[in-house]
This record gives structure tokens, sequence and C-alpha cells, in this order.
């Protein structure tokens, strides 16, 4: 499973992961400087169960963190995460 890279597109606000032709992504909105707000992770069914979920948020998280970005979520699956994470709540706006 960790063989599969996630993709990050800053033009689209995207970071997706393709699995025989499926993809799951979560998407973010850039409402300001330093801030970067997570609306959505998608995971479709036929993908479900595989942690793809959790690697998603832990790549925006760890871009957030490198870049300094304060993090605030519309998405309950991110929310949940990141107030799991002492590391991860630290960063929330």
């Amino acid at each position: 499973m960790s063989g599969e890279t996630i993709s990050h597109d800053a033009k689209r606000q995207r970071y997706s992961l393709v699995i025989d032709g499926i993809e799951a992504y979560l998407t973010y909105d850039r409402p300001g400087n330093a801030r970067m707000h997570i609306t959505h992770t998608i995971v479709p069914d036929s993908l479900g169960g595989r942690g793809l979920g959790t690697r998603l948020v832990a790549r925006a998280m760890e871009d957030a963190i490198a870049a300094g970005d304060k993090v605030s979520s519309a998405c309950w699956f991110a929310t949940a995460l990141i107030e799991k994470k002492p590391a991860w709540a630290a960063q929330a706006a």
C-alpha cells in the first residue's frame, strides 16, 4: 500500500491518490495567507478500509506544518484526525 504516491496539485487545491484507476482525494481552500482550510476527504467505497483518507490528511498536514500554515477543516474526517494528534492540533486555526 505504501508504494502509491500522493500527488499534490496546488493549482486545483487537491491531494490525490489513484489506485486501479480510481481516485481518492482531499480538497482544500486558501482563505488567507498561511492558511489551509480542508473542505473534503473523499475515498470511494471500492477503496475504503485501506487508510487512504488518513494518508491524504497526513500528507496535507505535513505540507501545512512544513510551510508554517494554520489549518482549519470543514471535513468531519480530517477534523477528527487533527484533534487526535497533538502536533496537528497545534496547527489548528
